[in-house]
């Protein structure tokens, strides 16, 4: 009996030894492979719609992109964009961002071929907004400002290195007050442009289609 308790217990030590083996080479295989995404550079271009802004309309605009990946579920994208807005034919607002977001994917395999990628972004940036009317004379207003954004999108990836991206996301701008109005003189309208002291919060909720490959790997890993 006592041989047998002894064979028992080399049997579970012997178990215990191949399960720690088992993790540590699961858990090194992991960070390996989790280690081999990072460092991925891709350039791209996007296309943006804008809406609900203070001016009560729809902008469009374009830019550029480029991304650097952080690890396998973290990736990093530094765009710069410039958007035109129609307010209502009687004048017209310029933005241009220079930001960064933080993509944070949702799935185990993020770049698998053929499927689409869910993620969360949040991120920060700078931006500058003229807005002006179209009839001289009318005083116009201009100003930097700085915002943050959160939101969410998707990558449809077409290859490994090929992916067309769709997200929207808020943006908050931190700045000094632009307020447009619509007045009326008799029966013609103009837009009346101010810029009052202390600072607004203004937002607008962008929608971003994107197109990104990638070109090679900062680290050198293939």
């Amino acid at each position: 009996m006592v041989k047998v308790h002894k064979v028992l217990k080399l049997k579970h030590l012997v178990f215990f030894i191949n399960f720690l083996l088992f993790t540590f080479i699961c858990n090194a295989q992991t960070k390996k492979d989790s280690a081999s995404y990072g460092g991925q550079f891709s350039l791209g271009m996007r296309n943006t719609l804008s809406v609900f802004t203070d001016a009560q309309s729809v902008g469009m605009g374009s830019g550029g992109e480029f991304r650097i990946r952080l690890d396998k579920l973290i990736n990093t994208e530094w765009f710069a964009d410039y958007i035109s807005t129609d307010i209502q034919g009687l004048g017209y607002r310029r933005d241009a961002h220079i930001g960064w977001s933080v993509l944070f994917y949702l799935s185990k395999n993020p770049l698998t071929v053929g499927k689409v990628t869910f993620y969360l972004l949040a991120g920060h940036c700078f931006d500058y907004t003229k807005v002006y009317s179209v009839y001289p004379g009318v005083a116009s207003a201009q100003r930097w400002s700085s915002a943050v954004q959160g939101g969410m999108g998707i990558h449809w990836n077409l290859t490994k290195k090929l992916d067309i991206s769709l997200l929207s996301q808020y943006m908050l701008h931190l700045g000094t007050n632009v307020i447009t109005s619509i007045d009326n003189i008799g029966s013609y309208q103009y837009l009346s442009i101010t810029q009052g002291p202390g600072l607004s919060r203004e937002g607008h909720l962008l929608t971003t289609l994107t197109v990104n490959y990638e070109i090679g790997n900062l680290w050198g890993r293939k």
